[in-house]
């Protein structure tokens, strides 16, 4: 990502920043003046931009000591910030940032200290300046003592470098900011067996703010059968014409080689169900338990392509498959921080000789995300029935291989069933974050992070929904994987947020592994 990038979120999501400056009388007044002018031309275009909110505060006064920080302090708090920057235009009095970063008020609220670089070129001066880079020195120690995490930001406010770091941490605290509000829909319990998909509901309430709520998987049938649902929201109703329209947009700009075409309106149908509900209880991200029931019993069909089609749709920052509530909480942060939905896989295979690390899962390609899809093979799907069922074959062959396809459930056909719709191919070509927690005995998190690229070169050929990586450290990668016990599911993120992520971690006080360091 660069500096130039749009951000990842709607101006209206935007975090809302607080910015004061801070020095001691002493040192040069020149200098002072434009380290605060550089602050000040990066707040304002930040703002512009969309980058903070519209109701960000640039405090116009210079303050000093402690009377003027608790002043400062309890405006902050009562301003309801997502963070805090003090920007140290000289050596700092040293009360000022325990003051404002230790208020009962603002403990939970992520805070910057920034200290610029000495200005005497720019201010034509052989004088010692401005000592702020000793100012943060100064606060950092009170910071570790206090336990109370910072991040310290050092450098020219107009260097490409200072906006890029702290863009990246706009990234992060815009996702905080999300994740204390975030309300998961988890739509049935995990199969039997996946442990890992039922951990301490609390513990992640504590650490993110994320809150977990049920919903019987009889009231989706329910919804599906009468187009309509009523929560604690509101009540929602889709119509008819809505189904057709979601399924046709459905098979817009992809290989369709789904032979009945009343499946790809059952896929629609059920993306139409769950919206009701989701926007009915005011969920913002979900688990499904996509089997046994839904494929054996009540359905009969495949939820992939209808939970893929609300991420594209944006109808949820996740929508975790085999209702693994912990896995959407790491697929929104990949979502909130790269600003694209983010993919639920498995680790599907490795080997101790091999760079290339397979991840896919059955059949939740997210339409939009996927490599492009060759417009030959698409116009010929849309032929006559005879030419598509020959493609299909040939696909299945591995004779042809396809990257942005809808198809049957490749699992289920091999057991004999035919269900659908499922979107299977590669996903977009290029740099992808991986993304996996785990809980500890102990009550603890841990995160993995890894970085990768996926191209035409290292795509596997499998039918499935795939994002099959060249890693840095494959044998590193699953070294850490297997010593801290992460579970077999993970969240794939368009993009390298693995430096956003760090920084997550930290502030949550989580421990950050990676083979990538």
């Amino acid at each position: 990502m660069h500096s130039h990038a749009k951000p990842c979120y709607d101006r209206e999501e935007a975090p809302k920043i607080g910015l004061v400056t801070n020095s001691i009388r002493e040192f040069n007044t020149a200098g002072k003046q434009k380290s605060e002018q550089q602050i000040r031309a990066l707040y304002e275009s930040l703002k512009e931009e969309g980058w903070i909110s519209r109701d960000s505060i640039y405090l116009e006064r210079r303050i000093f000591g402690y009377h003027e920080a608790r002043g400062v302090a309890e405006e902050f708090a009562r301003s309801l910030l997502d963070a805090v920057i003090i920007f140290n235009s000289a050596f700092p009095n040293g009360y000022v940032f325990p003051t404002i970063a230790m208020n009962p008020h603002l403990r939970e609220t992520p805070v910057i200290v920034c200290a610029d670089e000495e200005p005497n070129a720019l201010i034509g001066s052989h004088e010692w300046a401005t000592n702020s880079v000793c100012g943060n020195d100064m606060n950092n120690y009170v910071a570790h003592y206090l336990k109370r995490y910072v991040y310290f930001l050092d450098g020219s406010p107009a260097s490409p470098e200072f906006r890029e770091t702290l863009l990246r941490l706009l990234r992060v605290y815009h996702t905080v900011a999300r994740l204390r509000s975030d309300y998961l829909g988890r739509f049935g319990d995990a199969p039997g067996g996946f442990h890992s998909a039922s951990v301490d509901q609390l513990l992640y309430f504590k650490t993110f703010g994320t809150i977990v709520n049920s919903v019987d998987l009889l009231r989706v049938r329910e919804v599906y059968d009468s187009m309509e649902s009523e929560g604690s929201e509101r009540r929602v109703r889709f119509s008819e014409e809505e189904i057709r329209a979601t399924q046709q947009e459905m098979s817009g700009a992809r290989v369709n080689l789904i032979s009945d075409p009343r499946m790809l309106y059952e896929g629609a149908r059920l993306y139409h169900a769950l919206k009701a509900i989701i926007q009915a209880e005011g969920f913002t991200s979900a688990a499904f338990r996509c089997w046994p029931e839904i494929q054996g019993g009540s359905f009969k069909m495949v939820p992939c392509l209808s939970l893929a089609w609300a991420l594209t749709k944006r109808d949820v920052t996740a929508f975790a498959c085999e209702s693994d509530w912990p896995g959407a909480v790491i697929q929104s942060m990949g979502t909130l921080l790269s600003g694209r939905p983010a993919a639920f896989l498995d680790y599907v295979n490795w080997s101790e000789n091999g760079d290339v690390l397979q991840l896919g899962h059955c059949g939740i390609g997210i339409p939009g995300c996927m490599a492009a899809a060759e417009p030959a093979l698409i116009a010929e799907a849309k032929g006559s029935r005879e030419a598509r069922e020959a493609l299909k074959a040939k696909v299945l062959a591995g004779e042809i291989p396809v990257t942005d396809a809808l198809i049957e459930h490749g699992v289920n056909r091999q057991a004999g069933l035919i269900l659908g719709p499922t979107l299977i191919g590669q996903f977009e070509y290029g740099v992808k974050t991986g993304i996996d927690m785990v809980q500890t005995p102990e009550g603890k998190l841990k995160m993995l992070v890894f970085t990768g690229e996926s191209s035409p070169e290292t795509a596997q050929g499998i039918l499935y929904s795939g994002c099959d990586l060249r890693v840095k450290d494959y044998k590193k990668l699953f070294h850490l994987k297997r010593e801290h016990g992460f579970p077999h599911h993970l969240a794939a993120a368009l993009g390298d947020i693995s430096k956003e992520l760090r920084e997550l971690c930290a502030l949550y006080g989580i421990e950050f592994l990676s083979p990538d360091i």
